[in-house]
């Protein structure tokens, strides 16, 4: 991603009703299935955002690739940060209960190699939670701006947990409320070509609007951790590493 393209991420994920949606599903889904204090890898952890929300569950080391993310980072207060762009590459001087992986996995081309890869820095019983991006019918120009590899269906996404030796815990959609929306403006975006950076795909809304549908995701937080959603432009899944 290329520096302008973090510094609006970093913005945007203060304010947009998505990164803040997200943000409340992830919560919601670890307040209902995993009981803290936990130690937490935060892979791929961007510029930041989730640092605060994660905190909440333990203790967070925070590792990405991008030495600007990294500094922004810092200048959230975050110390505890590492650069690394492999798993090869990480340092490992602990295992962790859980690693997180928010919008990353789509960026790598051996995911199963990857997910394969994380039982190194795993505890007994540890679990991974990530949200990827859904359906590639979906795919636009946006995915290639932030250097997608991939969307996912649930179905693969299950699949490449099982086959990397996780026992998946909660497979679901979400933004799913909001979708038909959603898939409408990306439609018109590709289509049009009007959007060409990330914040020309993001669009500046009214603040009544944003808190409007923020509130829409925040409704379906409640649902995901009891209930999966049968379709969603987005996916979240928790995977406990499989004993051996």
């Amino acid at each position: 991603m290329d520096p302008t393209a973090i510094r609006t991420y970093a913005i945007l994920e203060d304010s947009h009703w998505w990164f803040l949606g997200r943000r409340e599903v992830i919560g919601r889904l670890l307040e209902a299935r995993l009981a803290g204090p936990l130690r937490i890898l935060d892979w791929g952890c961007g510029t930041g955002g989730n640092f605060r929300m994660l905190s909440r569950f333990g203790r967070v080391t925070s590792v990405d690739a991008s030495d600007l993310s990294l500094e922004l980072c810092r200048a959230r207060g975050i110390s505890d940060v590492i650069k690394a762009a492999t798993l090869q590459e990480f340092p490992v001087q602990d295992q962790y209960d859980l690693v997180t992986n928010f919008d990353v996995l789509e960026h790598i081309a051996d995911d199963v190699g990857f997910l394969r890869d994380l039982h190194r820095v795993l505890r007994d019983n540890g679990h991974v939670l990530v949200t990827v991006p859904a359906y590639q019918f979906l795919w636009s120009d946006l995915d290639r701006l932030l250097g997608h590899v991939r969307r996912y269906n649930k179905r693969d996404l299950v699949r490449c947990f099982e086959e990397a030796g996780f026992t998946v815990s909660v497979a679901s959609y979400f933004n799913s409320f909001l979708a038909v929306p959603f898939i409408a403006v990306r439609w018109t975006q590709t289509r049009t070509r009007r959007a060409s950076t990330l914040k020309d795909y993001a669009m500046e809304l009214h603040p009544w609007l944003n808190n409007l549908f923020l509130f829409m995701m925040t409704l379906e937080a409640a649902i995901v951790p009891r209930m999966p959603m049968p379709f969603g432009t987005s996916i979240i899944l928790l995977a406990k590493k499989r004993e051996t």
